[in-house]
């Protein structure tokens, strides 16, 4: 069942188009993260969710009613932001309190109901402390009490961990996860942290220029990129450009390989796409690896970055775990290299 559904979206600032033509439902539930660089509409897009920015065209509906012209205050939604907006001056049960008196909460169900949202973000027993007596994660946590503490139909999240610290960063969306889980709240959350994406999301959508280039699952978007943007902003990935010719992937410097499973033959220039962890090194003269020089070592702490070029000229950049045992290769030497078919993909 979707919970939301946003139809023909655009938005236009003059002739500056944000977003065009985006669709998407979002099911009753779910975490759904738009993902993409800055400038791609993402926030717009959000923006246009929350009612804070309208629409040049498109509907937006939740639980089946027209929303679109409806102001902030009546879309029964609770958005938490990048800065964390507390009042300085009001204790974490002062900020928690603002937005159900703002809503005109019946003053009997308050208490309760701060309570309940600071038991859910952890911080029980911090309600008479102060915004600059908390750390920069407590103050977050207050932040989501606040939006949660409003029982919101959607809740709305708009790059709020970019703020924090790295390791905070990691700790904090697993909570966030967590919580979204626990209380079931459909949620919308714009980031453009990839490892942040895919940590935190059920679906994933890239946007690129204004438009959705591909929305799915986070092992969808990784493993199963549809356009050469999507593979090469998710993590990382081996582009080589080619043609199909005699049903073998030929690259522009003449390196061949069998077409990948399921790949349609195309006479325009299309790329091969490869991620760096699926290739596996073997000894050169392994039967059917393709021999390539180690151009450079590098150490990523838990894995090893080797790039290698192959005798077409082509380079590839290959992934592995940071093992003594195993990662004895050095600049200048000659490996194999092996994957499966079904790891490589076609892409326009």
């Amino acid at each position: 069942m979707s919970d939301l559904q946003l139809q023909g979206l655009r938005k236009t600032y003059g002739t500056n188009v944000a977003v065009e033509n985006l669709s998407l439902d979002v099911r009753d539930g779910e975490m759904v993260a738009f993902l993409g660089p800055s400038g791609c509409g993402k926030t717009t897009t959000l923006r246009m969710v929350a009612g804070f920015v309208s629409p040049t065209a498109g509907t937006i509906r939740v639980g089946g009613a027209d929303i679109t012209d409806l102001p902030p205050n009546r879309r029964d939604m609770g958005m938490v932001f990048q800065s964390y907006a507390l009042f300085p001056h009001m204790t974490v049960r002062g900020n928690v309190a603002f937005g159900l008196k703002a809503r005109h909460v019946n003053a009997a169900e308050v208490p309760s109901r701060i309570a309940d949202a600071l038991k859910l973000v952890g911080l029980s027993g911090y309600e008479e402390r102060y915004p600059r007596e908390l750390s920069g994660g407590q103050q977050q946590r207050v932040a989501l009490a606040r939006v949660l503490a409003l029982r919101p139909k959607l809740l709305l999240f708009d790059e709020p961990l970019s703020n924090l610290d790295a390791k905070l960063r990691v700790q904090m969306r697993h909570e966030i996860r967590s919580l979204q889980k626990e209380v079931g709240i459909t949620s919308l959350f714009v980031t453009h942290d990839q490892e942040e994406a895919m940590t935190i999301a059920d679906r994933i959508v890239v946007m690129n220029v204004g438009r959705i280039e591909q929305a799915g699952t986070p092992d969808e978007i990784y493993d199963a990129p549809q356009t050469r943007f999507v593979a090469d902003f998710i993590g990382t990935a081996n582009l080589i450009p080619g043609q199909v010719a005699d049903g073998r992937f030929r690259s522009t410097r003449g390196f061949e390989l069998p077409l990948p499973d399921g790949a349609q033959a195309s006479a325009n220039e299309i790329v091969l796409s490869l991620r760096p962890e699926k290739i596996d090194m073997v000894a050169p003269e392994t039967p059917e690896s393709v021999v390539a020089t180690i151009t450079r070592v590098t150490k990523l702490g838990s894995t090893v970055e080797y790039a290698v070029t192959l005798a077409s000229g082509d380079t590839l950049v290959v992934q592995k775990q940071n093992r003594s045992d195993r990662n004895n290769h050095e600049v200048g030497g000659q490996v194999g290299l092996l994957w499966s078919r079904a790891d490589a993909r076609l892409l326009p």
